[in-house]
């Protein structure tokens, strides 16, 4: 059985990457990264700047870069290997597949959304990765008192992604949560410089299901 350990187990050839052909079963994390410790998701990681930054920061936490786009999700196993960040994995796949799929229940601590696709656009709305289902896939995934957090800089977006959340009996609002310790990338700053104003929410997962 696997030990709890202050770093990630760092057997032969590190390689970060989870297989993308994995369809079933659900992920043993303590067999992935060869120890006991809290697990984040950081679904859409983009080019991994903010899980790289999160992994070097925290040994003591072990992170899931999940990224559908081959070209994004290639850069951060680049970042994962160059660093030794061996408390860090990436997969190439559909984020609301892996979390539907491949998470067993109450092995989450935290997962992020950073910045998903508004989709503006009315018609596009049903393509929008923070549903009340994708949701209630999150209730489950993650353990009692773990925490889902959404940063983004589209207003309507954030607005409608609240609701979304509302309408899920698994959360409530995590009122302490402002994310003035996340790391922060390039755009981040230039958004900061123009005075761009970022929208960041928090939900705690219930004990039980909410009525």
């Amino acid at each position: 059985m696997a030990k709890s350990a202050a770093k990630a187990a760092p057997g032969p050839g590190f390689d970060p990457w989870l297989s993308s052909q994995r369809l079933f079963p659900s992920y043993v994390w303590p067999e992935v990264f060869g120890r006991i410790a809290p697990l984040e998701l950081d679904l859409g990681a983009g080019d991994g700047v903010y899980v790289e930054a999160r992994a070097r920061r925290e040994p003591d936490r072990d992170f899931v870069a999940v990224e559908r786009l081959l070209g994004r999700a290639t850069k951060i196993a680049k970042r994962a290997v160059r660093g030794e960040l061996r408390n860090l994995r990436v997969l190439r796949l559909e984020s609301a597949y892996f979390l539907r799929n491949l998470c067993a229940p109450g092995t989450v601590d935290v997962i992020t959304l950073r910045y998903p696709d508004p989709w503006p656009k009315r018609r596009h709305h049903g393509n929008r990765i923070l549903t009340r289902e994708f949701a209630a896939d999150a209730g489950r995934a993650c353990r009692p008192e773990g925490r889902l957090q959404l940063t983004t800089d589209d207003r309507d977006y954030f607005t409608w992604a609240c609701a979304e959340m509302a309408a899920c009996p698994f959360w409530q609002e995590d009122s302490a949560w402002r994310g003035e310790a996340e790391p922060t990338s390039e755009f981040e700053e230039k958004f900061r410089q123009e005075g761009r104003p970022v929208y960041r929410r928090a939900w705690i997962r219930r004990r039980t299901e909410s009525n």
